[in-house]
């Protein structure tokens, strides 16, 4: 998609009108024979699309180049339109001519115009017959859904519709639409400047977020082992972190443990186990992440994401969302995990389309790996890894507190004392883990820390900064005051 070298404009133009002098059926069968696949999310074949628009009678038909990137880890997308514009448009021309289409439309952000002006100058440049326009819409998660683009295109509220039918039998303006993302188009563009006995699957963008030596965006081989992508292309973990998890796909993708970081990242493989390839971002977790906290942010970006058409999206979501926050902050009932695997068993089974069907995977998946740290929220109270304000007490350090006095009015239950130039000290008795001292000591001594059993030595009372002196370990009590200079 991304050559090292810029594609010559020469070659371009000679392989994009080599493409658009084949018969449509031999378009389709040399997508067909390297197995090509969507790249925006779902991972379907793209012969798929193409057939159904196929079978439709003679009529106008229409295609559609998606250049939004629904998931905010993974700007495929806003890096192939940046780069090499054209890439795309030839993909769309070309998917054009397999189906019969007359009218071509890019949809993009609405609130992005200095793309919508690159993509309309690149629509000159490109000088097809086939009539493009830029469509300016509302950039949403749910728009890697089609029927949902194709309704915010409308000017319709951006929800997905029931299908079928699916947009390639009856779609934009009541036309056979064919829907493609810009990285899918790209593929196909690439596929047809290579050579034409290629049967490689292609590429894909994969995003890699977290705490490696070099995360970054990385152009792959579809099958590369995800081992592979973390050990080799990003130097294995950051120093001083160890790896508790991987979620690749996006927010509703399935999370995968240090045991099975030898999968290929290629969509049949993941289909094999019941999961889905997904965009391609992968989000390394360290042993620093609480597992429940975790899925509670996920689930809260999903649930925020729902367009709110279906029930079970629209409710299941937030339902979900509100469990595992009842997990993290002591509210939890015996049942809960059981209804947790009810409704994700309803959203799966009962959603109008792939967003709300895979909404639930990140809770589930995540709960499959550390029942363990789920039941000691649940059932023990506890979070092992401090994250969950509501299971950790909150101490004031004398050896970092300056007596700055920033934290004092902050309190809402005015559980600190202290004065200015004394060690402050926080109330057990009274405090809520609320946690805004330490969001606001942070930046200016990072004196707040959590405390799980283990308590860190502090003065009973404010005393003056630099006066306190923590008892060497194994002594017991809380420590003294040093005393002060004698006199000579």
């Amino acid at each position: 998609m991304l050559p090292e070298v810029p594609v010559d404009a020469a070659v371009r133009t000679e392989a994009l009108r080599r493409a658009l002098a084949l018969p449509p059926a031999e378009i389709l069968a040399r997508v067909e024979a390297v197995g090509l696949r969507g790249r925006g999310g779902q991972g379907r074949p793209v012969a798929e699309k193409w057939r159904l628009c196929l079978a439709r009678p003679a009529g106008p038909k229409t295609v559609v180049l998606n250049a939004l990137d629904a998931d905010p880890r993974m700007p495929a997308a806003a890096t192939l339109l940046a780069a090499d514009p054209l890439g795309a448009l030839e993909g769309l021309a070309i998917v054009a001519r397999a189906v019969g289409a007359t009218q071509g439309y890019v949809a993009v952000d609405r609130e992005n115009p200095a793309l919508q002006a690159r993509l309309t100058e690149a629509i000159r440049a490109m000088g097809v017959a086939l009539p493009l326009a830029v469509a300016p819409v509302e950039a949403r998660f749910v728009c890697r859904e089609d029927t949902a683009l194709l309704a915010s295109m409308a000017g319709r509220p951006t929800m997905s519709a029931l299908t079928p039918p699916e947009p390639a039998e009856r779609g934009f303006d009541g036309r056979p639409t064919v829907v493609h993302h810009a990285e899918t188009l790209a593929q196909i563009a690439a596929l047809f400047r290579a050579d034409a006995d290629s049967k490689a699957p292609g590429t894909k963008f994969f995003s890699v977020q977290g705490p490696v030596a070099r995360p970054g965006l990385h152009e792959l081989p579809l099958g590369t082992p995800l081992r592979t992508v973390l050990d080799d292309l990003c130097g294995g973990m950051a120093p001083g972190s160890t790896l508790k998890f991987v979620q690749v796909g996006g927010p509703n993708g399935p999370v995968l443990g240090p045991d099975e970081l030898d999968v290929a990242l290629d969509y049949g493989a993941f289909e094999a186990c019941g999961r889905k390839l997904g965009s391609g971002s992968i989000e390394v977790l360290d042993q620093r992440t609480c597992a429940v906290d975790y899925a509670v942010r996920q689930m809260t970006f999903l649930e925020e994401a729902s367009c709110g058409r279906c029930t079970m999206c629209r409710e299941g979501s937030w339902q979900v969302r509100e469990l595992l926050l009842d997990a993290t902050q002591g509210k939890t009932r015996a049942d809960d995990l059981e209804t947790l695997g009810e409704l994700a068993t309803g959203m799966r089974e009962g959603s109008l389309c792939s967003v709300g069907r895979t909404a639930s995977d990140v809770a589930t998946t995540v709960q499959a790996h550390f029942s363990d740290e789920f039941e000691q929220h649940m059932k023990r109270k506890k979070c092992p890894t401090l994250v969950c304000a509501k299971y950790a007490t909150f101490h004031i350090l004398p050896d970092k507190c300056t007596g700055c006095g920033e934290c004092l009015p902050k309190c809402p239950v005015h559980a600190i004392s202290g004065e200015p130039e004394f060690i402050h000290v926080i109330d057990q008795d009274i405090c809520n883990q609320c946690a805004i001292c330490e969001a606001v000591c942070r930046p200016i001594a990072g004196a707040v820390a959590r405390a799980g059993t283990v308590k860190p030595q502090t003065p009973p009372e404010p005393v003056p900064v630099g006066s306190f002196k923590a008892k060497p370990a194994g002594l017991g009590g809380l420590g003294g005051l040093r005393r002060p200079p004698t006199s000579i």
